[in-house]
């Protein structure tokens, strides 16, 4: 019984030891399959995955909107500020506000001044100001009005010739109540101060120059003068013509205005004609 048991036991001892290796393959293949570094190579590949699909979404987005982003750009054609068509009277920038008035034309005295003070004249003119919108502006304006005295008038004084030179400083606001396309009239008015000067003078024999040439001659010499400061007012009306263009600021005018200066009559003791009132007629440019 003995040397039997001793034949069989190593045969239990092989399958033993058969059992443990294949339960110890079996644990290592159910470890492998849940090892970290497996997993995240797992999410790795799945991450890849899902970003190739987001750049692709983006990609599709883009080229959506693509459309969209042109017309953003090209809107400003049609409205904005890059506009290619031109913008009426746009007061936008500083230029725009910026006015001013040139020119000059005859001038006819009324009044006072018909009764033997003045005969028909020229007037220039010249003013800078600010136009608050595309109808109200002000400017401030220097007219120079030069009228000849009547022969008559001289005459009586015991000269040969004579003017009165009117020097207008003035402030005016200017309103443009009418406008139609490239026309339209306006109107203005307001104060100021005038230094009216009256010069008579005589023709003399005596030496003349010109500049740096002298010789003997004839030449009208003032023998006489007189002047006054005062207060002045003007009101006008003006049509103007956008001759450059209906998107121009420039505009050709031609206006008459009533003007009155307040000079000093002829006194014992003060010399003078007394008021003065003037109708220039002027044809220029302003903006």
């Amino acid at each position: 019984m003995v040397a039997n048991f001793e034949r069989t036991c190593p045969l239990s001892r092989r399958m033993i030891a058969v059992t443990a290796a294949l339960a110890i393959g079996f644990s290592l293949s159910a470890a492998a399959q849940t090892d970290p570094a497996s997993k995240i190579s797992a999410d790795a590949q799945s991450y890849s995955s899902s970003s190739v699909y987001t750049a692709s979404l983006n990609s599709e987005a883009l080229l959506g909107a693509a459309p969209a982003a042109a017309l953003a750009k090209a809107s400003p054609q049609y409205g904005g500020h890059n506009s290619n068509y031109p913008s009426y009277n746009n007061y936008s920038s500083t230029w725009s506000h910026i006015a001013f008035v040139g020119g000059g034309g005859f001038t006819a005295p009324i009044g006072n001044d018909t009764r033997g003070y003045d005969t028909w004249g020229y007037n220039l003119d010249v003013g800078g100001g600010w136009n608050f919108t595309k109808k109200f502006g002000v400017l401030f304006e220097y007219q120079f009005d030069r009228m000849k005295i009547p022969g008559a008038t001289l005459a009586k004084v015991g000269v040969q010739g004579g003017n009165i030179n009117t020097h207008l400083f003035l402030f005016n606001p200017t309103y443009y109540f009418w406008s139609h396309n490239s026309t339209g009239a306006y109107v203005l008015g307001g104060v100021g101060f005038s230094r009216k000067v009256t010069n008579f003078t005589d023709l003399q024999q005596g030496q003349v120059c010109y500049y740096y040439f002298c010789g003997y001659g004839t030449q009208s010499v003032t023998v006489a003068n007189f002047a006054s400061t005062q207060m002045a007012a003007d009101a006008g009306f003006g049509l103007f013509w956008k001759a450059f263009g209906p998107d121009s600021n420039a505009k050709l005018f031609i206006e008459s205005r009533y003007i009155f200066v307040d000079s000093p009559r002829a006194t014992a003791t003060t010399e003078g004609e007394g008021t003065e009132e003037l109708i220039p007629v002027t044809l220029g440019i302003r903006f």
